[in-house]
């Protein structure tokens, strides 16, 4: 298995959604009332503002960004993401998004859970293994596990999140 370089795709990566979480954050400040927001939408203005400040401190990089063809994909891909998860919001109720996103981490190979959870592959497959949950290959989804061993998701997801 090769190493990730996880800057070339961590730094897009908040890069796209670093913005959209400001602009959804400024939209939300001047339409909603709702007090509990309130905390969101201030701490959106925060970082906002602390967006404005990094690329203006940092404008040359920051501009190198949306010449690389492939940092300009990624930064796509997590505004696509963002979009089409409002979209669903809009459509599906609450509780169809959240077992719809449930759906989408049980599918998810290992190898990409394990960085989510602050973990390397190696790590995470000890401790599913520890669980009971011997995995033999990264490239195997929580479903996967779940049907090799008939257990439930649920049971695999709290060892993975634990």
């Amino acid at each position: 298995m090769r190493n990730l370089n996880i800057r070339r795709w961590s730094t897009p990566l908040i890069i796209g959604t670093g913005i959209f979480v400001a602009i959804t954050g400024l939209i939300m400040f001047f339409i909603t009332e709702d007090p509990f927001k309130f905390a969101h939408e201030l701490v959106g203005i925060g970082f906002a503002v602390a967006i404005v400040l990094h690329i203006s401190s940092n404008w040359r990089p920051f501009k190198r960004y949306f010449s690389q063809r492939s940092a300009v994909s990624i930064i796509t891909l997590a505004w696509l993401i963002a979009i089409s998860l409002v979209i669903t919001s809009a459509i599906l109720d609450k509780g169809e998004s959240e077992e719809l996103i449930v759906t989408q981490i049980e599918q998810t190979p290992i190898v990409l859970l394990a960085p989510i959870v602050n973990m390397n592959v190696s790590e995470l497959i000890e401790q599913l293994g520890e669980d009971g949950f011997v995995v033999d290959n990264p490239e195997m989804s929580i479903e996967q596990v779940a049907d090799q061993y008939s257990a439930d998701t649920d049971d695999i997801l709290i060892s993975v999140f634990r």
